[in-house]
């Protein structure tokens, strides 16, 4: 006979995440402890918008098997999409020490980041992200995600929440890109060229369309001058009313 947690599995791999929350708390219901049900049953309700809720599952879940990476990392994304900065760089942190290899953990944590403020972290994230995927180039290009642990019954299939609600795709490109952002804010500007560079050779409109050309021309026009950028001709943009430039906030996805 199926259980109830290989019905909400089965449901939850179909994407139809309103049955499976429901299979879920069936299970949470009649085993209170159940650490894998915790954590699909925070997951689907990620998936459905339900941040809120979705953090106090994964929550749970963690507590009952805290070295279980998937479960931290989707932990992470519920407080993204919260704004909680601080806290999903803790989620991160714990994903990636317990899954090192686990490149979207990297990058994720990295956004979390540059958006508490910590720039320098921020840049040795990304940094680590790149190494990883540039490691095993056809699996990243899939987006597939290793197995941290095997906590989860039924094996790892590919499936994380995005805080725009969109599958990861060329994660090599946005972390060359959130690496140049982060750059720039530090000041390293020869360096953020070149790693806004290194995205353009991979994807030239994606990089042409990103926040670095316009970040960029903001704070040479503020500095007097202009950088020329691959892709991008025209001149400066007007300097700015005021010296001091506020970095936009970076999308999630893009």
């Amino acid at each position: 006979m199926t259980s109830r947690f290989d019905v909400g599995l089965q449901r939850f791999r179909n994407r139809e995440y309103e049955p499976a929350v429901r299979a879920f708390l069936e299970v949470i219901r009649e085993t209170p402890t159940h650490a894998a049900a915790w954590s699909y049953y925070g997951i689907a309700l990620a998936h459905l918008g339900r941040a809120n809720d979705a953090e106090a599952a994964l929550a749970r879940a963690v507590a009952l098997a805290p070295s279980n990476a998937e479960a931290w990392f989707h932990l992470g994304v519920a407080r993204s999409q919260q704004d909680e900065w601080k806290d999903a760089a803790e989620a991160y942190r714990r994903a990636v020490a317990i899954a090192p290899d686990d490149v979207v953990a990297w990058h994720r944590l990295g956004v979390a980041l540059a958006e508490s403020g910590d720039e320098r972290g921020a840049s040795s994230a990304f940094e680590r992200a790149l190494v990883l995927s540039r490691e095993v180039p056809a699996e990243r290009e899939t987006g597939a995600r290793p197995l941290a642990t095997p906590s989860f019954a039924g094996g790892r299939f590919d499936d994380h929440v995005d805080e725009g609600g969109a599958r990861e795709g060329a994660r090599e490109v946005k972390s060359w890109l959130d690496l140049a952002l982060s750059l720039l804010s530090l000041g390293d500007q020869e360096e953020a060229i070149a790693a806004y560079e290194r995205a353009y050779t991979l994807d030239p409109e994606r990089a042409r369309h990103s926040l670095f050309p316009a970040m960029l021309r903001l704070l040479t026009a503020v500095e007097g001058g202009d950088v020329p950028l691959p892709g991008i001709p025209g001149p400066a943009a007007p300097p700015a009313p005021s010296p001091e430039v506020r970095r936009p906030r970076r999308p999630e996805v893009g």
